[in-house]
């Protein structure tokens, strides 16, 4: 009769784990370790199920253990326009170091990772973009602060390389005078000039339009190869042409690979702004070689990257957030690829949100307090300062809610599969509305409640912004007043305010 009873009782337990085991691809959070077995896994109470793609855990987390996501339910605005107009102004004393156009990371000698008084490349760029997208003056508001870049890029591209490769893959200079950084680092970083070309065509741009166009060729696309290289954005693009392909450091500056999925897509990105500048400027023959290069980008950017359940970065790496800021900074409407409200874009959310939800306990307490949103992280295992929640990645993700509202209300609702993925990655307790500017009002308050969120964490430190939040106490760690801090989040309000325009028939 005993040995009758806990056969019953087995064949219970089975049922319940197979029941709890239905999770999606996109939504495993990996629970076990390399080599575990199916019966070790089942012991620590976990899932156990083989995958064909390497990419996709095998011992993983059972159904209702991963989405904490706090679902907000109507806009509400998280930052007034005087925060925003605090957190501009500590992103502007980080700009322009002695006029001479170089941007400090940030002003913090004394950082888990050393010294961040220095300007990135990247981080540069990714800056300038910023500060060009969110003016909401006059071009002649910054325009000494453009010029001023321009010039450091200038003088940083016609440097002779101390390091022995080619000055457009140096990532790190030193402030204020901009000379190259000799010691060791991750070196080369590809992903530098096509953000910094991207950047540039803005002030181009802006630059004609202002009647201006002299400057834009006498130092940004001069025409002539003798001449500053046929210029600041000819000589950054000319580089991503031969070079989108090369083994590089990723955007962390932690692990190599030729394929990240955040250099290809901005080098891609470059590569369409590229081709488009140049055929304004006349030069048809460097316009059919940077869309040669998009299309080569292009060619396997969607299948090496997309394995069905999310969007991964690189096979050694496969959730990381730099795919979630890639989604913003180089998503273009000329081929609509990774649109964001489409499933690829959900899976990936998906599947984030859970990994990041395992991963910080300031996510599950914040949840289970009523605070809406969610913080994201850099990847799965961090540990670099302890491995936390980061300013950025949260604000990227907040971006990424409001293009979609914009997007849906341009473009129509997505897929009913689509529908289904984003009603449990942000625990929606309904079905989503099928009314284009319902929908689009239920993705910008998911972005709302993301800032929400994040102001929670921020708003005591008047709000400074600072490198990462940490996972279990919620306070503002690692790197103080981190520029690209600042410039994900004025750029989460930035798309805030886009949606706002469309939903309101505003045209800017």
């Amino acid at each position: 009769m005993k040995s009758a009873f806990f056969a019953l009782l087995s064949s219970v337990c089975v049922a319940f784990a197979v029941a709890d085991c239905s999770v999606p691809d996109s939504s495993k959070v990996d629970c076990g370790y390399v080599g575990i077995t199916e019966s070790q896994c089942q012991a620590s109470g976990c899932c156990y199920a083989q995958a064909s793609n390497s990419a996709i855990p095998w011992c993983f987390k059972q159904a209702g253990s991963g989405n904490c996501f706090g679902y907000q339910k109507s806009l509400s605005t998280p930052f007034s326009s005087s925060e925003v107009s605090t957190m501009r102004n500590h992103f502007l004393a980080n700009i322009n170091i002695n006029g001479q156009g170089g941007i400090v990371a940030a002003p913090d000698y004394d950082t888990p990772g050393g010294s961040y008084y220095y300007h990135w490349m990247r981080d540069g760029a990714l800056t300038m973009r910023c500060l060009q997208d969110t003016n909401t003056g006059s071009f002649s508001d910054i325009e000494t602060i453009v010029k001023s870049y321009t010039q450091w890029v200038l003088h940083n591209q016609n440097e002779a390389d101390p390091n022995g490769q080619d000055i457009r893959t140096e990532p790190k200079f030193n402030l204020p005078n901009g000379d190259v950084l000799t010691a060791p680092w991750c070196r080369p970083q590809n992903d530098g000039p096509g953000l910094r070309a991207t950047a540039l065509i803005i002030a181009a741009n802006s630059l004609i339009a202002a009647g201006q166009k002299d400057y834009v060729t006498q130092y940004l696309w001069t025409g002539d190869n003798n001449k500053y290289h046929g210029g600041a954005i000819k000589y950054d693009l000319d580089y991503v042409v031969s070079g989108y392909n090369s083994n590089t450091c990723d955007l962390w500056e932690e692990i190599r690979d030729p394929d990240f999925f955040w250099n290809r897509a901005t080098m891609k990105k470059a590569m369409l702004v590229g081709a488009e500048f140049a055929r304004a400027m006349g030069d048809s023959a460097s316009a059919d070689s940077y869309t040669s290069a998009m299309q080569k980008i292009n060619g396997t950017l969607y299948s090496n990257h997309y394995n069905g359940a999310f969007v991964q970065e690189c096979a050694a790496r496969t959730r990381d957030t730099a795919v979630i800021v890639g989604f913003n900074d180089a998503f273009d409407e000329a081929d609509n690829m990774f649109a964001p409200s489409e499933i690829e874009v959900a899976n990936t959310v998906a599947s984030y949100t859970n990994l990041f939800c395992s991963e910080y306990s300031i996510n599950t307490q914040d949840t289970a307090n009523g605070v809406p949103g969610v913080l994201y992280g850099r990847y799965q295992g961090d540990t670099y300062a302890g491995g936390n929640p980061w300013v950025l990645s949260t604000s990227a993700l907040a971006s990424l809610f409001y293009r979609a509202a914009a997007h849906v209300l341009q473009n129509g609702v997505p897929s009913s599969a689509a529908m289904s993925v984003w009603k449990s990655a942000i625990n929606s307790p309904s079905a989503l509305p099928t009314n284009a500017a319902a929908l689009a009002q239920v993705f910008a308050a998911q972005g709302d409640g993301v800032l929400l969120r994040l102001r929670r964490h921020v708003q005591g430190n008047d709000f400074h912004l600072d490198e990462q939040i940490d996972r279990n106490t919620g306070y503002q760690i690692s790197a103080s007043d981190l520029t690209w801090s600042y410039a994900e989040t004025l750029n989460a309000m930035y798309y805030r305010g886009l949606y706002l325009n469309v939903a309101n028939g505003v045209k800017k």
